[in-house]
């Protein structure tokens, strides 16, 4: 599907394109606020709190990259309803979502890493994300999301052999 047609719909009245957009971008917006925010029900709110604020924004878009346009208003959400219940210290929001399931030791390496960094790992391995996908999510060149995602690898893997994990 091309998003960037049906925003370009969407703009001109087309109601029909929501529900196309919504249902394309829902998983990244998703883990966008999930990454900042462990509450799957703040979550769900958060998510309708951003399609709300896209939809109001919507006439000022640019048609140049929707995916990560709408992954920066997520974020923003998340991060303005962070500040506003005060539910962590505002000097650290680089919060780690709440992985039950992951390996404790996975999730203590997981903290050694830089925000991009731990980004661009988790978007490839949770959500399975190919590298030029990230790369138009997040802005950033292919070779720099390579280049991320490398570093990450060698930085857990240091992590965990430093620990005797």
């Amino acid at each position: 599907m091309d998003l960037e047609k049906e925003v370009e719909k969407y703009k001109q009245g087309n109601a029909q394109s929501f529900d196309k957009i919504y249902h394309e971008t829902k998983a990244l917006v998703q883990f966008a606020i999930y990454s900042k925010i462990p509450n799957y029900f703040i979550i769900q709110d958060l998510i309708q709190d951003t399609y709300v604020k896209a939809n109001q924004m919507i006439s000022n878009y640019q048609a140049k990259n929707f995916r990560s346009w709408i992954y920066t208003i997520a974020k923003n959400v998340a991060l303005d309803y962070l500040k506003k219940k005060k539910e962590t210290n505002l000097d650290n929001l680089d919060v780690l979502p709440d992985m039950k399931s992951t390996h404790p030791y996975l999730y203590y390496a997981l903290r050694h890493l830089e925000e991009m960094e731990r980004e661009v790992f988790l978007m490839k391995v949770l959500c399975g994300h190919t590298t030029k996908k990230i790369s138009e999510i997040l802005n950033l060149k292919p070779s720099i999301v390579n280049q991320l995602y490398y570093s990450a690898k060698q930085k857990l893997k240091e992590c965990l052999e430093d620990e005797e994990l």
